[in-house]
């Protein structure tokens, strides 16, 4: 079926070509322009609205292959009504938003009921294959889990729609790795359906890639990312590997991987916000609200061009492609190392990207949250261990019933189950007195406490299943001591990690004092003007190390202070310790130099402040000695860009 495969790809390809320059008329006349801002990188406004000419070459090219018999008998007439029915709501959603912008909570009610028209359709997440190769239905979840799948794709794609062919040249990637399998699985269908879509992309993709003449707009980057949500659920419910839950990962991989860490990114930032707040709470939206901080915008920030940030993306990409491809073919534990590979390929690249945000995570600011009053909340302490106890119990029964295979756990892990067993536990935990001392007072005294409450907990679940169930056996033995040691490990660890949290949290508050770095200290009396900074009104500042050029001075101490390096271990130092701000002394540092120290900084959050001095050589008892007519307040000069 080559031939027919050529043909399939080339109809839309050839439409596309045709109807880019048609839709870029249309959209300078009704006004879809996108015009250049703070958060956009293009310079000049350019059309959008190349949603249309992705869907018109699709449905279009679709009508055509339904003439031609060896391809028609391939495809469901339902399957093709109901996927067209739905990305044409979200076309018209994102049409709507390119030429008048609209509110993001019609959106995405608009996203959901395209997204409820595809699972009425069967596209559907309804099962789960497990490592064993048995079928784990999902039963009433399908729904929210199939819509949060669609709707988190089709915004994910959204984000990633910031540079010249970016998101549709991921989107090709991603829709020939889906085809690519559907091949090997003989998914005659999916492969016809993604194979024509990602047709009319390449065909967009010649007036979209740098320099773009048309933008993907709303229309084009909600389209692509629906679709291609559809396409991979619908070659997932065609496989029984034992990684088919990991294969629609792996293939969206990009895009997944960059809205979850936007998502991480801005929480952070509003919950550092909120601690300089004089309210009291900080606003989820923040999460939602868009910047200029994706992966595409941090590799511009390191000096490439469009070009090669897109190339790149590209390649990272089409690892996720072929990784998933991969543990699709093998479909054994050799998957895993490729699994694992992949995983710190991504870690490590974070960490290279250099968000400021992250920078709170390793300095040890965002310890703070855990003196937060919510975190010493009863209510939050009793949610913990509810979802301790369910999850005990799901793992407990699995892990005993593993051997007699999923119709068993399902037996066992009914919701009277669950109800019964989260009552009875969370009751006796409550009213043996666990939540009347608080997670930083956790002392041993109160690991024993909860070891009894937990045994005391599983007694009488088992007491109680044995009435309902009228046989004191009918769980096995093995998953009431499975279901102590799974519980009692949460609790108590649970606890334990509060309480070490908590210490370094104690530990990283230095009693309100701001840790200071100071670097261009002049010599040889530059810890006196340092001393008479901190006497003369600056007491807050807390030095905890000083940057000196001199490799001879790296690891000495003077008048109590110790040479940390020089700022090119800038990076290392500021990784290893928690500082707050950088002073530097810039008449006694190169410009050159401050700028790269600024940059470094800025990566990690930290502020720069520079100090100016006056200083005078007087003789006393014939010994010329300096002293400081001035010290200026310091000048915060660097904190954003």
């Amino acid at each position: 079926m080559t031939y027919q495969y050529i043909v399939i790809f080339l109809i839309p390809l050839i439409l596309a070509l045709g109807l880019t320059p048609l839709v870029i008329r249309f959209a300078k006349l009704v006004g879809a322009i996108d015009y250049p801002n703070e958060r956009k990188v293009h310079k000049n406004p350019i059309p959008r609205l190349g949603g249309i000419t992705i869907y018109l070459s699709f449905v279009i090219s679709l009508y055509i292959l339904s003439y031609i018999e060896t391809i028609n008998i391939y495809i469901t007439t339902k399957t093709v009504f109901m996927l067209i029915v739905s990305a044409t709501v979200v076309l018209l959603l994102g049409m709507w938003d390119d030429i008048r912008e609209l509110k993001p909570g019609k959106k995405f009610l608009g996203q959901c009921i395209a997204a409820t028209i595809v699972y009425i359709a069967g596209f559907r997440i309804s099962t789960v294959t497990s490592f064993s190769g048995d079928m784990m239905y999902l039963g009433i979840l399908d729904y929210p889990i199939t819509l949060l799948w669609i709707v988190g794709i089709t915004n994910a794609f959204n984000l990633i729609d910031g540079l010249d062919g970016l998101a549709a040249g991921v989107a090709i990637i991603a829709g020939m790795t889906i085809f690519s399998i559907s091949i090997v699985k003989d998914d005659i269908m999916s492969a016809i359906l993604v194979l024509t879509f990602v047709g009319g992309i390449v065909g967009f993709m010649r007036y979209n890639f740098y320099n773009a003449k048309i933008f993907l707009g709303d229309s084009g980057s909600l389209l692509i990312g629906f679709t291609l949500a559809i396409f991979s659920i619908l070659s997932k419910t065609k496989s029984s590997t034992a990684f088919s839950v990991i294969f629609p990962l792996l293939v969206l991989g990009l895009p997944i991987m960059d809205t979850m860490l936007s998502m991480l990114r801005r929480f952070i930032k509003s919950l550092k916000s909120d601690q300089s707040s004089s309210h009291g709470k900080y606003s989820i939206k923040s999460i939602f609200y868009p910047d200029k901080n994706h992966i595409h915008h941090q590799l511009m920030n390191f000096g490439f061009s469009q070009r090669k940030v897109v190339i790149l993306l590209y390649i990272v990409s089409v690892i996720f492609g072929i990784g998933a491809f991969t543990i699709t073919m093998v479909n054994t534990l050799v998957a895993v190392p490729i699994l694992i590979g992949i995983a710190l390929i991504i870690f490590i690249g974070i960490t290279q990207l250099g968000y400021k945000e992250m920078a709170i995570l390793r300095n040890g600011t965002f310890l703070p949250i855990f003196e937060r009053p919510l975190v010493k909340n009863t209510s939050f302490q009793f949610l913990l261990d509810f979802f301790s106890i369910m999850f005990a119990f799901l793992a407990s029964t699995y892990f005993a019933t593993l051997s007699g295979g999923h119709n068993e756990f399902y037996r066992y892990s009914s919701f009277l189950n669950y109800v019964l067993i989260s009552s009875v536990q969370i009751v006796i935990l409550r009213t043996g007195g666990i939540y009347k001392f608080t997670l930083k007072q956790f002392a041993l005294g109160d690991v024993i406490k909860i070891a009894k409450l937990v045994t005391i907990s599983v007694f009488t679940s088992w007491f109680l299943f044995s009435i309902v169930y009228q046989s004191p056996f009918y769980f096995p033995i093995t998953m009431y001591i499975l279901d102590f040691y799974i519980l009692s490990t949460l609790i108590i660890g649970g606890r334990l990690l509060f309480k070490i949290l908590h210490y370094f949290a104690k530990a990283n508050n230095h009693d309100g004092k701001i840790n200071v770095l100071v670097y261009g200290l002049p010599h040889p009396n530059g810890v006196n003007i340092l001393e008479c900074f901190l006497q003369n009104g600056n007491s807050d500042y807390k030095p905890i190390g000083i940057l000196d050029d001199d490799p001879y001075l790296e690891g000495k101490h003077v008048n109590g202070y110790k040479i940390l390096g020089s700022h090119w271990n800038l990076h290392t130092i500021l990784n290893n310790n928690v500082v707050h701000e950088i002073l530097v002394f810039p008449n006694n540092v190169n410009s050159e130099v401050l700028e790269r120290v600024i940059k470094i900084a800025f990566k990690n959050n930290i502020r720069v402040k520079r100090i100016s001095t006056v200083v005078d050589d007087v003789v006393i008892n014939k010994t010329k000695q300096r002293f400081f007519r001035s010290i200026t307040q310091p000048e915060e000069k660097f904190i954003q860009k």
